[in-house]
């Protein structure tokens, strides 16, 4: 087991990082996540939201289930921690912000500007993602300077990162018909075009955002605000 901080600390010096034991115990629920994945024919990704020592979201690939590209494992998750937090009246930013994602796999560049911009600080994951990860592998969402996007996050990487990428060979040994085009290496993405694609994953996460607080606001009191509605929820002020 091999365990390294990659990124930069998170801004909030209140947040208490868990103990070895606590990771282990976390991930290990992680990996029994993307093996249901993977015994579902979808890419094994899974992913634990752990806050005050309670899971308020977990979440496995369901892209191929539903035919939607978006439905990465965090995406699932945070779905998940976003409803736990309306129906206890919580703030979700408050309750983010002392939030651990666990996860088997790198998160991609989408799912790391969600994190981003609900202010996850600390994100720990198996194997690298070379293809689409977010967090250093091709761009760094994670820890870059990024004005009014969020709060940057820090990373533990590399726990069982070998069974991480041993369960992805398996899937990708198989015959699967939504899998992704061969990778684009990350030295020929040049660092303008690094920023254009880090802004439009946030822009992508800012509209699921949106949809999410509107969906919660017109189901709850029947208002048609939906994005006032989601600025007071998220505690956010930069959606006009």
């Amino acid at each position: 087991m091999e365990m390294q901080a990659d990124s930069v600390e998170p801004e909030k010096s209140d947040f208490l990082q868990p103990l070895d034991s606590e990771i282990q115990t976390w991930m290990s629920k992680a990996f029994d996540v993307a093996l249901e994945a993977l015994e579902n024919g979808e890419v094994p990704v899974g992913c634990l939201m752990v806050y005050n020592n309670e899971i308020i979201g977990k979440g496995r690939n369901e892209v191929n289930e539903t035919k939607n590209a978006t439905r990465h494992a965090e995406m699932v998750a945070l779905d998940q921690v976003l409803d736990w937090c309306r129906f206890r009246e919580k703030d979700p930013k408050e309750v983010c912000e002392q939030t651990v994602l666990y996860v088997t796999v790198e998160p991609c560049i989408m799912c790391a500007a969600a994190l981003r911009l609900l202010h996850i600080p600390l994100v720990v994951f198996g194997c690298k993602n070379e293809r689409f990860g977010g967090c250093g592998s091709v761009l760094d969402v994670s820890s870059d300077h990024l004005p009014h996007t969020g709060t940057s996050f820090k990373c533990i990487a590399g726990y069982r990162a070998e069974e991480a990428v041993e369960m992805l060979k398996t899937f990708y040994k198989q015959e699967n018909p939504n899998a992704p085009k061969p990778k684009v290496r990350k030295d020929l993405i040049s660092a303008p075009d690094g920023a254009v694609v880090i802004q439009r994953a946030l822009e992508s996460s800012r509209r699921w955002l949106r949809h999410k607080a509107f969906y919660s606001t017109t189901h709850k009191k029947g208002s048609h605000t939906g994005l006032e509605r989601h600025e007071g929820y998220l505690g956010h002020t930069f959606w006009t």
